[in-house]
């Protein structure tokens, strides 16, 4: 005559095959499940989440004030010593040389370094290359959202000095009339590349 386990024995095998069978469907389940899909950043990408900001004006901004037109996006900071205030002479150029044609075209300046890119300082920095140029600087959180929700990199890098510089994405960014990311302006393009692209854009939208 068989003997039943002892009660302990029998509650140890209990919750040896809960285990068991959980581990099972740890590994089995999750593949019948749909994989959530991150947008791979290319041309179509939307780049046009909400933000509120501040333009070197002192007025808050948000993504509608740049909706329905062509934009050219640029993240730096003003005490950049050398892409930043190179990619924004050669965005006063390609203004200066897009004519009547620029008022279609949002030229935007977005700081990374809000902690020194304040009002004054933006609209002198922007100003000093082209008035058309917007400046966008605001609270660090705010900035952070928006430059990751647009696939764009920035970090703070220490100095020996005790000071900080800004490490970030160097490109400007191209937009169409929806938002959408559309291509870029790379530094290494000749001035009549980047003007080709800017007037193709602009018609696109028109």
């Amino acid at each position: 005559m068989a003997t039943k386990a002892p009660l302990t024995l029998r509650v140890f095998q209990l919750i040896l095959w809960s285990l068991v069978l959980l581990a099972i469907g740890y590994m089995v389940v999750p593949r019948f499940l749909p994989t959530p899909q991150t947008p791979e950043f290319g041309p179509g990408v939307p780049l046009s989440s909400p933000f509120t900001l501040v333009n070197q004006n002192g007025e808050s901004v948000t993504e509608a004030a740049f909706a329905n037109k062509a934009g050219a996006w640029f993240y730096g900071f003003t005490n950049c010593p050398d892409v930043c205030p190179t990619a924004l002479t050669e965005m006063a150029g390609l203004l200066q040389a897009l004519g009547d044609d620029a008022a279609k075209l949002n030229a935007v300046f977005v700081t990374v370094d809000p902690e020194r890119d304040t009002v004054p300082v933006m609209k002198a920095y922007v100003e000093f290359f082209d008035p058309r140029i917007v400046g966008l600087t605001g609270e660090l959180p705010a900035i952070a959202d928006m430059a990751k929700s647009r696939f764009i990199y920035f970090a703070k890098v220490p100095q020996d000095d005790g000071g900080y510089t800004m490490d970030h994405s160097a490109s400007i960014y191209l937009t169409n009339a929806k938002g959408e990311f559309v291509g870029t302006l790379d530094a290494e393009e000749p001035l009549t590349t980047k003007l080709a692209k800017l007037k193709r854009l602009i018609g696109e939208a028109a």
